[in-house]
């Protein structure tokens, strides 16, 4: 059961940490259908909107709370002065792309999520909190998922995906079909047992192989080949390293990166203080050579929208051409339509080109 739901660390917590200074939090609810959906957004001291926002998804099992003190993306938001959104899943879960019974649906009834994502990005920027054209998406486990759910379904929401412990199910080899090319990192350690880093068979369902799993996106946004290097071994006594391979030679300035942790479980990379799990040993390797939060903040934030657009929902199925053109939403105060957003942590930014001239689209779920 643990394999199939993709259980998270947020179970296994050991003391937290301490909770870094010079932040504002605040929790909010949204109403969405018939769910009073909440979240946690979290802001620099004296930062003001819109800015960047990287909505963070948690894994099975998890709350917001426990995520925010396990993922460590405060810090980044801290030092970069973005701003940091923690949703929770409807019975700390997620209705990712998965088939049903993989994730056991019947027994955990997950939340009607895709509206609710793309409903928390609508309201964000409607508050003047979000830049509508640099909403990021990012998650573990779990939530690793769903980010690769709404990559496939919603593309024109957020400017760009992080997924971590999560790999794509082999049913997205037919079934995602973005419509236009999706900036997306994977990080995925290769002693994972709980989202294995090979893939998985059930008769419920299968998932592709993490390095499998970038290369499909790297295929649906027409790269060529990656290149490849090793990341310096920061921390020797981890008993883990990284091994980068990315492709950037993408249709319209698209971009996949995966990160490789040799011998990394069930855990996601940090070097900044977070919350312990208790359940180490079951877990795995947690690396310190790297901080997730930190370098899906990098790689995200070279991204941006076009026009400051963020797709309305309607409900479509994976695949289908969007109807008509969304309304547009307040222009934004940073980067222009598909320009290179601007870098804020010494990256080099990643030049985008339009991708269709309706920008975002009224699309419809299933």
């Amino acid at each position: 059961m643990l394999l199939l739901l993709g259980l998270s660390p947020g179970l296994f917590f050991g003391p937290v940490a301490a909770r870094a200074q010079g932040l504002e939090a605040s929790e909010h609810v949204l109403e969405v259908g018939k769910e009073a959906r909440s979240y946690i957004v979290v802001k620099p001291e004296g930062v003001s909107g819109p800015r960047p926002v990287v909505i963070a998804l948690h894994g099975a099992g998890q709350s917001k709370e426990g995520f925010r003190d396990y993922f460590g993306l405060d810090a980044a938001a801290k030092a970069n002065d973005f701003i940091a959104v923690y949703p929770q899943g409807e019975g700390r879960v997620w209705n990712d792309g998965r088939p049903a019974a993989m994730r056991l649906k019947a027994v955990l009834r997950p939340g009607d999520d895709v509206p609710f994502l793309v409903s928390l990005a609508h309201q964000l920027v409607k508050e003047g909190v979000a830049d509508p054209s640099r909403i990021y998406l990012a998650g573990i486990s779990n939530g690793g998922f769903m980010v690769e759910r709404m990559a496939c379904e919603f593309p024109h929401v957020f400017a760009a995906y992080t997924v971590i412990m999560a790999t794509a199910p082999a049913n997205y080899r037919e079934e995602c079909k973005p419509s236009r090319p999706v900036p997306v990192m994977f990080i995925h350690g290769t002693a994972d047992t709980v989202i294995a880093y090979d893939g998985f068979w059930t008769p419920l369902g299968a998932t592709l192989s993490a390095p499998d799993s970038a290369a499909l996106f790297a295929g649906l946004n027409g790269c060529g080949a990656p290149q490849e290097r090793a990341l310096p071994d920061l921390d020797k006594w981890d008993g883990t390293s990284v091994t980068e391979q990315k492709w950037s030679n993408c249709r319209n300035g698209s971009a996949v990166r995966f990160l490789t942790v040799e011998r990394g479980g069930h855990q996601s990379p940090a070097r900044v203080e977070t919350a312990s799990p208790i359940g180490a040993t079951f877990l795995g390797l947690r690396n310190r050579d790297i901080d997730a939060a930190d370098e899906a903040w990098r790689f995200m934030s070279a991204f941006s929208l076009p026009g400051g657009r963020v797709a309305e929902t309607r409900n479509r199925k994976p695949g289908r051409k969007p109807a008509a053109p969304a309304q547009q939403m307040p222009a934004p105060s940073a980067p222009s339509a598909y320009a290179p957003a601007a870098p804020e942590t010494g990256a080099q930014p990643e030049a985008l080109s339009p991708v269709d001239q309706d920008g975002a689209a009224r699309t419809t779920l299933w």
